[in-house]
């Protein structure tokens, strides 16, 4: 994902740079999503033991950053322990929250 952001989120595409003050995020009016998967860490884990670290740096150094302000945030895991009928209602919960993503 970081590869994503290098190439993707440039200066003058989705922020502008301002020399001596702060830079000016270009995506302002836009929503975010971060659904984030966790292999054998539970929620509360990566909340306590991590701060939510990956969460926090994608959307206050990212997003936020850029102007995206309203975001949304999805947590699914620990996936080692779903079982199949988990994983089919988490996908169609992640069917459901793009199509509703998308109508507004």
């Amino acid at each position: 994902m970081k590869g994503f952001f290098d190439r993707a989120f440039l200066p003058g595409i989705v922020f502008k740079s301002n020399k001596g003050s702060l830079s000016e995020g270009l995506l302002k009016g836009r929503t975010g999503r971060i659904i984030t998967t966790a292999g054998d860490l539970s929620e509360n884990v990566y909340e306590d033991e991590y701060s939510s670290s990956g969460l926090i740096q994608l959307q206050k150094g990212i997003l936020e950053y850029c102007g995206v302000d309203s975001i949304q945030n999805t947590f699914i895991g620990p996936l080692y322990e779903l079982k199949e009928e988990d994983r089919k209602r988490w996908l169609e919960e992640i069917a459901s929250i793009a199509k509703t993503d998308a109508e507004q």
